[in-house]
C-alpha cells in the first residue's frame, strides 16, 4: 500500500471520527441561521486582523479589544456558535496531534541543535 493510499485511508477515518461528525453537526446548525453565521464570519475576520496585527508587532488598539470583547460576550449567549467552536478547536487539536506523530520520526530540515554542533566542529578544526 503506497503513502498516499494510507492517507486517503486516514481522511476517511478523519471523517468517520466522532470530532469530525460532530464538527459538521454544529457547522450546519451554524450555517442555517443567518444571525449565527455572520457572527461567526465577524469573530473570524477579527481573530485574523487581530493576529495579523500582532504578527506585524503592532499594538491592538482599544477598539479592536471591545469588539473582540463584545463578541466573545455574544458568542457565549449563542450556544450553537459556542458548541462549533468548540467542535473545531477539538478537531483542529486531533489533527494536530496526528500531524505530530507523523513527523515524530522523520528528519526534515536542519534542527538548530545540528547547526551548532556543525559550527562547534568547524571551530575546533581551526
Amino acid at each position: 500500500m503506497s503513502v498516499y493510499d494510507h492517507a486517503r485511508r486516514l481522511q476517511r477515518k478523519l471523517k468517520d471520527s466522532k470530532e469530525y461528525q460532530n464538527y459538521q453537526e454544529l457547522r450546519e446548525k451554524v450555517m442555517e441561521k443567518s444571525g449565527s453565521k455572520k457572527m461567526l464570519i465577524d469573530y473570524q475576520n477579527l481573530m485574523m486582523k487581530l493576529q495579523n496585527k500582532r504578527i506585524a508587532g503592532e499594538e491592538l488598539a482599544e477598539e479592536d479589544k471591545e469588539k473582540l470583547q463584545n463578541l466573545q460576550n455574544l458568542i457565549e449567549i449563542n450556544s450553537n456558535v459556542k458548541k462549533y467552536l468548540e467542535a473545531e478547536y477539538q478537531l483542529s487539536k486531533m489533527i494536530n496531534d496526528i500531524q505530530k506523530i507523523v513527523f515524530s520520526e522523520l528528519e526534515i530540515g536542519i534542527a538548530e541543535e545540528e547547526l551548532e554542533a556543525e559550527t562547534e566542529e568547524e571551530n575546533s578544526e581551526k
